[in-house]
């Protein structure tokens, strides 16, 4: 039961003058600060395939993912239904839907897409003979709960201990950082896929375009001797990179790559392989009902708002 796996990137950097999305407001780009992509890694196993494509934008609307697995399934035979499609919630990106004051480029969107599949395409054509493996560490000097519970019983997203009346934070985070690599019969890096739970909010406000530090993780890798590093987010809905003690800063981009590059490279330094996986995929479609916010809850003044 020999694995194959392949990994490819394609550049998606939109043109300059493109809105941005994420950031409540109108933004229209000026300058690019380091290039955005789309990433894919395809693994096939004993007749059963899976595929990853990644995105260094902030979402991608469920009408995006279906034209991405159709065009998939349609030119290379890959069934689509077992193409995972996600993006890096990357706040610092082009607009890919209409937000608030922000209008997406259907033009750009059209070429993500076809860009999308255009990278599992040259992923599917690298496939060769691979060893598979799986590993994670804990990383506790990134990422923090941005919602700080007060001594009034209210809740304050992005809150500061130097407030004398907060009392505590009100969530978790998820300090694991889990890979998964696949290396080449000789032993050569192939790609790896990075999991880890952090909002990438820098230059988001900002009229640069970047693709925040899922990018500066890629970037460090591979200048480590890693080709591809895909990004995938985990449960990071109020867990962003700014200490709400303080004591430890606030860390650029950059700094935040090198931090996690070194965590997925002391995890690839203990990571055991095998050539032979058993491939499965399964999905299910959710519809999830907006909330109904009371006038104390859009002031900020009921408990837990």
């Amino acid at each position: 039961m020999s694995l194959k796996a392949g990994f490819a990137e394609v550049d998606i950097t939109p043109p300059v003058g493109i809105e941005k999305i994420g950031w409540k407001k109108k933004i229209v780009s000026d300058r690019v600060l380091d290039p955005l992509y789309a990433r894919a890694a395809v693994f096939s196993s004993a007749g059963r395939q899976v595929a990853f494509v990644q995105l260094d934008t902030l979402s991608i609307r469920w009408t995006q993912v279906a034209e991405i697995r159709r065009g998939i399934s349609e030119r290379f035979g890959f069934p689509g239904g077992c193409v995972m499609v996600a993006a890096t919630h990357n706040h610092a990106g082009p607009a890919v839907a209409n937000v608030g004051d922000a209008r997406r480029d259907d033009a750009y969107v059209a070429a993500l897409v076809e860009k999308a599949v255009s990278a599992f395409g040259r992923a599917l054509e690298d496939s060769r003979e691979a060893q598979i493996g799986v590993g994670s560490c804990f990383e506790f000097n990134v990422a923090y709960n941005r919602r700080v519970i007060m001594r009034d019983g209210t809740v304050r997203t992005q809150g500061t201990f130097d407030d004398p009346s907060a009392l505590c934070m009100e969530g978790p985070v998820d300090p694991e950082v889990a890979v998964l690599a696949a290396r080449g019969r000789s032993g050569e890096l192939l790609g790896a896929i990075v999991n880890f739970a952090c909002h990438p909010v820098h230059h988001g406000g900002e009229t640069s375009l970047s693709a925040g530090f899922p990018g500066a993780l890629a970037g460090q890798m591979k200048s480590r001797g890693c080709p591809i590093t895909m990004f995938l987010n985990g449960a990071s809905g109020n867990v962003f990179y700014v200490d709400p003690c303080g004591g430890r800063g606030v860390k650029t981009k950059e700094q935040i790559g090198a931090i996690l590059a070194e965590d997925t490279c002391k995890v690839l330094g203990g990571m055991e392989y095998r050539g032979e996986a058993e491939l499965g995929s399964a999905s299910q479609t959710v519809r999830l009902p907006f909330r109904k916010d009371t006038d104390d809850e859009l002031r900020g003044t009921a408990r837990g708002a």
